[in-house]
């Protein structure tokens, strides 16, 4: 695997362990929206293990040396910092009654 290829994958990877977090949060942004602590628990977790299950074969499939599995991590964790770091800034403006985008 090459190192833009690692990269895109990485990214991609990282987004798609957002998601279970994102739509409970999605849900809890709506006005009297219940959503439950266990519910966010087990979104969490789902999203911890996809993410570990991912860095996993990753580092198999790079043979556990090179380039390829710091790229695709790197990209991995970029990503998702990202998302939730744009997510927060929406929570705050929910939170503080601004627009919200």
């Amino acid at each position: 695997m090459s190192l833009p290829a690692a990269a895109i994958a990485g990214g991609l990877v990282g987004m798609v362990g957002c998601v279970p977090s994102a739509l409970l949060f999605e849900r809890a942004l709506k006005r009297g929206a219940k959503v439950s602590v266990t519910a966010g628990i087990a979104s969490v977790m789902v999203s911890y293990l996809m993410l570990l299950v991912a860095l996993l074969v990753a580092y198999v499939v790079s043979g556990g040396t090179g380039d390829e599995f710091l790229v695709f991590a790197c990209s991995m964790v970029a990503l998702f910092l990202l998302f939730w770091a744009v997510e927060a800034v929406r929570a705050w403006r929910a939170a503080n009654g601004g627009p919200q985008a």
